[in-house]
């Protein structure tokens, strides 16, 4: 399936469709290439105190895995040396930025792609340009980092689009060693990103992979992602995806600590931050058979403290980026 066919196939994702036709409707042409990157997450801090024997960090703490949820790029080359970007979730915005020379201003969601594509014309590939056009579906309160998959898509997206016009793409070793020089990020997470297995967890250093097991041996294990709604009028930064636990209202920090220690009661084997530092989202990994009662025992607690609902997600382990069209 080529770019140019997704937003006329009626059975391609939804979401694919969508963002072919805005890159359509955009650019007044079609896309030549569509990529999908999932979000990633970092197997890290155990979310509520160590002391309690249940809430022992895990024995591949620091490991990285992706995330079965994705950003989304269409993508066309230029021969200008220019990037015009455009995004789904920011549809009053758009840029028109140089690769090479003086950097322009981008937009805040334009950013991080922005540098990654410099350091990509910098190191002499795809200096010609592109039109962009992303989508990220998941708002970055529910605590999966949106940076280093976005970034990873642009890039994989544009030197794929040019490849068939100069030097041949550079490999995904190559990539993750160009964005990690060149912009500030979670490097576990690039990694898992652009080298993810379906159903396994990736080593810090990226070298090996392992299937994820529930900590008591329990076959098929899940994963949930739980979110704080914060109360109207109390979120100090919506879009700081970074902003500590701490530095959040009392009250929602305190309403999805007390949810996590609930979700352990009810049979989860642990709860952790799925980035590097405490956040809005806590990811719970337990058996199968005890997603019920998880999800039942952390939204009662929410509505003790009188505090909105939490959002849930199913989390999967997905594979790495991939090309969709």
């Amino acid at each position: 399936m080529s770019g140019a066919d997704l937003a006329r196939r009626a059975t391609a994702d939804p979401l694919l469709r969508l963002l072919a036709h805005g890159f359509a409707t955009t650019y007044r042409r079609p896309p030549e290439a569509v990529w999908r990157a999932p979000y990633a997450f970092r197997a890290g801090t155990p979310a509520v105190p160590s002391a309690a024997p249940a809430t022992a960090g895990p024995p591949w703490a620091g490991w990285c895995a992706a995330a079965g949820h994705y950003v989304d790029v269409a993508v066309a080359p230029r021969a200008d040396g220019v990037l015009r970007c455009a995004s789904l979730n920011h549809p009053a915005e758009a840029a028109e930025l140089p690769l090479t020379g003086p950097a322009g201003r981008a937009p805040d969601w334009a950013a991080r792609p922005y540098a990654a594509l410099r350091a990509l014309a910098a190191a002499g590939c795809a200096r010609g340009g592109a039109d962009l056009h992303l989508n990220a579906p998941l708002p970055e309160a529910v605590g999966l980092p949106v940076a280093e998959p976005l970034e990873c898509a642009v890039a994989l997206a544009v030197a794929d689009a040019h490849a068939g016009r100069g030097p041949g793409a550079p490999s995904r070793n190559r990539l993750a060693a160009l964005l990690d020089a060149a912009v500030p990020g979670d490097d576990g997470l690039r990694r898992a990103v652009l080298f993810a297995r379906a159903g396994h967890l990736l080593a810090p250093d990226g070298s090996t992979h392992r299937p994820l097991y529930a900590l008591d041996g329990a076959p098929d294990p899940c994963l949930l992602l739980l979110t704080a709604r914060l109360p109207a009028g109390t979120d100090p930064d919506p879009g700081d995806s970074t902003a500590a636990a701490p530095a959040a209202p009392a009250a929602g920090a305190a309403g999805l600590a007390a949810a996590a220690r609930a979700a352990l009661d009810a049979g989860a084997r642990s709860a952790w931050w799925p980035g590097a530092r405490p956040g809005r989202g806590v990811l719970l990994l337990l058996p199968t058979h005890r997603r019920a009662a998880v999800r039942a025992a952390a939204v009662a607690s929410f509505r003790r403290r009188d505090l909105p609902v939490p959002r849930v997600l199913r989390i999967t382990l997905a594979a790495a980026a991939r090309r969709e069209g």
